[in-house]
């Protein structure tokens, strides 16, 4: 799914509409939740006389209170292991404090967290806040939290059970969507008819631009897909996202060639691009400054390079290779981790770099391939780093992109320092297995011809990162090889 967004430029009596449209989508978001809970069973079309809805409106009500279910569902795993490691952090703290009132203080933090978690072991089914539980606990601290009066607390609290809904769409509807109809008028202008309940007004209408995404949103259209539509409301007024099929793109990229490896570090990206026999083309570093900077500067910086990296695979006509991390438990656990871990994690933002860069990606025709990272690092600094010239960093993207090309490097787990040797046999490269590298260092029957750490060995000597140069929105240009061969020691 893409979705895109825009602010919509309203007069005071359709902005009303809208208003009782998403004091009704709560409303009946509420009572359908505490129907569940209650066990009661029930029946569509009474739930839809009740509250005057449409048949795809109640869809929409439904749709929207599985999906926020469902979130709990699986997060509570997670906030479970969460719980786990937290009490076990405060019980190791306990066991090194000495003064009874800091004991004290950590013993009703550990009753305070078993309590959370039992809670949370306990419970059959999710349990909702709307509005948010932070704004309800508001209330108990009515100055802290910077209002004058509970009835300043009550009103702000209605107002967020009440600033969004969800329109749901169909392909086999007007439009993609029956009940918000988009009409496209030229270039980023489209014309919006949304279905209201019909108590006040049957339709509000009203022109809108989007300034990403009216080309994709056009073509949607165009093919009947299926468009679906969320109406928030914030401080300064309504806006509207709209969430569609992600289009087929032809691929560009030929695997046969190569491939394009990308690993992801704190404060930079290396990038190592292979041929189709797996050896080293070109590599090179890209800035991502995230630490410090704001939401909104962050997705500008990823993005930034992001673009860079799928220009890079386009022009190299290969796909990409990234690591499949996930970095949702880690943390999870920033809050007893060092302070160097906390920074670093807190600036890690693999999960939005790696969303930006499939988006990116598959509109640009290029394949993205996730492979595993396990010791990328190590095989790269071992096998690698000194052979070709490159940084560890750099080294282990090499091994992510021979990794997407099917390539198998072996890590071998060796005190002596040494790296397993390959040669090239046709397309392929085999690697030496690790028995062969661990061999008792007094062997008669051993010679220096025969040992894989003395023999002469053919690479292809490749600029080091530090000598390219990458410009400014350009693709970084690529060099021819030159080959030398390692003089045997």
């Amino acid at each position: 799914m893409r979705t895109y967004q825009t602010r919509i430029a309203l007069d005071d009596e359709s902005a009303c509409a809208l208003d009782a449209y998403g004091d009704l989508f709560g409303r009946a978001l509420r009572m359908l939740h505490a129907q569940r809970r209650a066990g009661r069973a029930i029946s569509k079309p009474e739930f839809m006389h009740r509250l005057n809805l449409t048949a795809r409106q109640y869809n929409a009500v439904r749709f929207t209170l599985d999906g926020m279910e469902s979130s709990l569902r699986e997060l509570r795993p997670v906030r479970i292991d969460d719980l786990k490691h937290r009490t076990n952090a405060v019980a190791k703290s306990i066991a090194k404090e000495s003064k009874p009132a800091t004991i004290h203080h950590l013993k009703r933090r550990m009753a305070s967290l078993y309590a959370r978690l039992d809670a949370l072991q306990e419970a059959s089914e999710p349990r909702l806040c709307f509005g948010s539980r932070k704004l309800f606990n508001a209330q108990h601290h009515l100055t802290e939290n910077g209002f004058a009066s509970h009835a300043q607390w009550r009103d702000t609290w209605k107002a967020a059970r009440t600033s969004q809904f969800f329109v749901l769409g169909s392909k086999d509807e007007t439009a993609g969507c029956q009940g918000c109809v988009l009409t496209h008028l030229g270039d980023d202008r489209f014309a919006v008819r949304l279905r209201l309940n019909g108590s006040l007004r049957r339709y509000v209408s009203f022109t809108i631009r989007f300034a990403y995404g009216a080309e994709h949103l056009a073509a949607a259209l165009r093919l009947d897909q299926a468009v679906s539509y969320r109406f928030v409301r914030d401080a300064k007024g309504w806006r509207m996202f709209a969430s569609t099929k992600v289009l087929d793109t032809p691929a560009t990229s030929r695997p046969a060639t190569g491939c394009v490896g990308v690993d992801l570090n704190v404060g930079f990206v290396s990038v190592s691009e292979t041929d189709r026999c797996g050896n080293l083309v070109h590599s090179f570093n890209l800035p991502l400054l995230l630490q410090h900077a704001s939401s909104h500067q962050a997705e500008t910086v990823i993005a930034q390079c992001v673009k860079e990296i799928v220009g890079y695979a386009v022009h190299a006509g290969k796909p990409i290779s990234i690591e499949r991390l996930d970095f949702a438990k880690k943390k999870a656990q920033l809050s007893y981790a060092s302070p160097r871990t906390q920074r670093m994690l807190s600036s890690f933002a693999y999960r939005a770099f790696e969303r930006t860069l499939v988006a990116r990606a598959q509109d640009a025709g290029v394949e993205v391939l996730h492979v595993n990272p396990a010791y990328s690092s190590k095989i790269g600094r071992q096998k690698y780093a000194r052979r070709y010239g490159l940084s560890v960093h750099l080294a282990a993207a090499f091994v992510l992109a021979r990794r997407g090309q099917n390539f198998r490097d072996r890590y071998v787990s060796s005190d002596r320092g040494h790296s397993a040797s390959t040669c090239k046999d046709g397309c392929g490269h085999v690697s030496i297995k690790a028995e062969e590298t661990e061999r008792p260092r007094k062997s008669a029957e051993r010679s220096s011809q025969g040992d894989p750490r003395r023999c002469a060995a053919a690479f292809v000597q490749r600029p080091r990162a530090s000598d390219q140069s990458v410009q400014p929105g350009g693709t970084p240009g690529r060099e021819s090889p030159a080959t030398r061969v390692r003089p045997a020691s």
